[in-house]
Parts: structure tokens; sequence; C-alpha cells
């Protein structure tokens, strides 16, 4: 598992990614996102998230469906 210095909360990687914490549990429940729940159950993030929400941004900004994002992103480490 890694450091804990290496998760972000909800919070933290909405305000880094420049979206919205209820985008975040959005891509979450569509599964482009997968996290983590800490002891006190909150939902954590690996900061390689990032990318993975950057990606996202701009597919969907390009005309992408959520559909071609997915496949996209199951195809990515």
């Amino acid at each position: 598992m890694q450091g804990k210095d290496s998760w972000l909360t909800i919070g933290a990687l909405a305000q880094r990614a420049g979206v919205a914490t209820s985008a975040v549990r959005f891509y979450e429940a569509q599964g482009l996102l997968r996290g983590s729940r800490s002891e006190g159950n909150q939902r954590r993030y690996a900061k390689e998230t990032l990318r993975r929400v950057a990606f996202i941004r701009i597919a969907q900004g390009v005309g992408l469906s959520l559909d071609d994002v997915r496949a996209a992103l199951a195809t990515l480490p």
C-alpha cells in the first residue's frame, strides 16, 4: 500500500483537478475512477488519479462519450 502522503482526500483531489467533489463522485460511480476508504470511511485517491481526471476532462471536452472514455481508460495502467 502507498504511504499516507500518497493519498488525496476527495476535496483535495477535486481542488487540484479543478472539478467539483460531485464530479469526482460521479466519475467514481461511473467506474472511471477508483478510490479507497480510510479507517474513518473517508474517500481517498492515489495522487495518480489526478492524471485520470485530467484525461476525462479533456476527453469530454472534445466530445467523447463516457463509454468512449471508459474504454480508453481501460487500456491505461
